[in-house]
């Protein structure tokens, strides 16, 4: 079971079909991505948790429609959560037990 935050959340609450990818990393960490067409762009969705389930990063964002499709949006979501759950930037709880951060 993950500890799902409010970014998640305020997902869910939209019944507008998605795009998901998901993974298990090396390390145990869990990815989770979502991708959707919304009203003002592609709206990407980027989870990681710790092997435990807790919540290393939750986060949406917005793309623009003109640049951006919902697979290319999906693409990089899982981009940048792999990155995050590799340990980028130290990040990472699953490798670095001391500290956890939320966005």
């Amino acid at each position: 079971m993950f500890n799902r935050g409010d970014a998640y959340n305020h997902w869910t609450r939209s019944q507008t079909p998605d795009e998901c990818y998901s993974e298990a990393a090396e390390n145990g960490c869990q990815i989770e991505v979502r991708a959707r067409e919304g009203a003002s762009g592609v709206e990407v969705l980027v989870c990681v948790y710790a092997a435990d389930g807790e919540r290393v990063v939750e986060r949406m964002e917005t793309l623009s429609q003109d640049e951006w499709t919902v697979e290319d949006a999906l693409q990089r979501g899982r981009d940048q959560a792999e990155r995050i759950a590799g340990g980028e930037s130290g990040r990472l709880p699953c490798a670095d037990a001391g500290q956890r951060q939320t966005e």
